[in-house]
């Protein structure tokens, strides 16, 4: 019985560890012929050959060959720590601790998130990723704004702040993305925005008095 219940505690781990090394190699293969041969040349086919993956097996791990300039989870820690942020904290606040305990960053730091980077900007102007990241930076637009809304406690169909916030953003990604921006965190970003956004809470200087009706005849 004891040698059971230790099979059954292994065996999940045994899979995903099994799923990752597969990950690993397709994500591998991927990266290494996109520098080897560019974007446009390298087909799915090609990459399953190289990472010794049946064609069908791809498709579990990244739903296009684009998808492997961003990975399976861009974005996500930024979101989770977003979303699980003290519950106290203000809507900016909770931004601002998300961006703290990732570091600013919206991929985790690694090898070949440098590698990732690096062919995003080499080949972002190539339509299919092009379009592949406007797709991303959506969803992430998208989940920013349910995070807002459960955080403020509204309906973001009535209330605008949580799209607003979440157009705050799809700003700061699509300049990290498209204009291939990502060494300035969103830390900085934050901050820039938080400077922007004080201009519009100074008072507007008060009017001059009116002046009291003028009587007749008598010159001002």
């Amino acid at each position: 019985m004891q040698g059971q219940g230790t099979d059954t505690v292994a065996e999940p781990g045994l899979r995903d560890r099994k799923r990752t090394r597969t990950r690993q190699a397709i994500r591998t293969a991927g990266l290494d012929l996109f520098e080897e041969q560019g974007f446009e040349r390298t087909t799915v086919d090609q990459i399953c050959r190289r990472a010794d993956v049946a064609h069908r097996t791809f498709f579990r791990y990244y739903e296009c060959k684009e998808a492997l300039l961003f990975g399976m989870d861009f974005g996500a820690a930024f979101l989770d720590a977003f979303a699980t942020a003290p519950a106290g904290l203000e809507l900016w606040a909770a931004f601002e601790h998300a961006a703290d305990t990732t570091d600013g960053q919206l991929e985790e730091p690694a090898e070949h998130t440098a590698r990732r980077r690096a062919l995003r900007r080499r080949f972002i102007e190539v339509r299919s990723v092009h379009d592949f990241a406007l797709v991303t930076i959506d969803a992430i637009s998208q989940r920013v704004t349910v995070i807002a809304a459960e955080r403020l406690g509204v309906d973001p169909a009535v209330d605008l702040r949580p799209q607003a916030f979440a157009a705050l953003m799809a700003g700061m990604t699509r300049r990290q993305v498209l204009d291939g921006n990502e060494m300035r965190s969103l830390r900085e970003w934050a901050e820039a925005f938080r400077l922007l956004l004080a201009k519009f809470d100074t008072p507007a200087p008060a009017e001059p008095p009116a002046l009291p009706p003028r009587p007749a005849g008598v010159a001002r």
